[in-house]
């Protein structure tokens, strides 16, 4: 998706509506949760106004996701090579990567 301050604008636009329909929850009452007003709420969905970090932080905060969650389409995905799986892989406790290691023998042996 291309980078600019439109198409960031409505990207989160649409996706907090979406997290906020998902979540079951009004307008006013996510307003209330991220301790803003319903008309700026209001503003931010449809799209006549932009938000701070801060403002996203507690809206993001108040539907239970992360940023990461609205700003998806704009973030690169990491790179993923064999050290810095390695790196990831070696902080983990004994249990968790004898589930890892279940789960690749699983993809080996069933979606080769």
């Amino acid at each position: 998706m291309q980078l600019d301050n439109e198409s960031l604008k409505n990207s989160i636009s649409y996706e907090l509506k979406q997290f906020r329909i998902q979540a079951n929850l009004t307008q006013e009452e996510l307003a209330d949760k991220a301790n803003i007003s319903l008309a700026f709420l209001q503003d931010i969905e449809y799209g006549r106004s932009g938000v701070s970090i801060l403002t996203l932080i507690s809206l993001c905060n108040a539907l239970g996701i992360t940023p990461n969650d609205i700003l998806r389409n704009f973030l690169s995905q990491p790179t993923i090579n064999d050290e810095n799986l390695y790196q990831q892989i070696k902080i983990l406790s004994t249990h968790e990567k004898n589930a890892i290691y279940t789960l690749i023998q699983y993809y080996n042996n069933n979606c080769n």
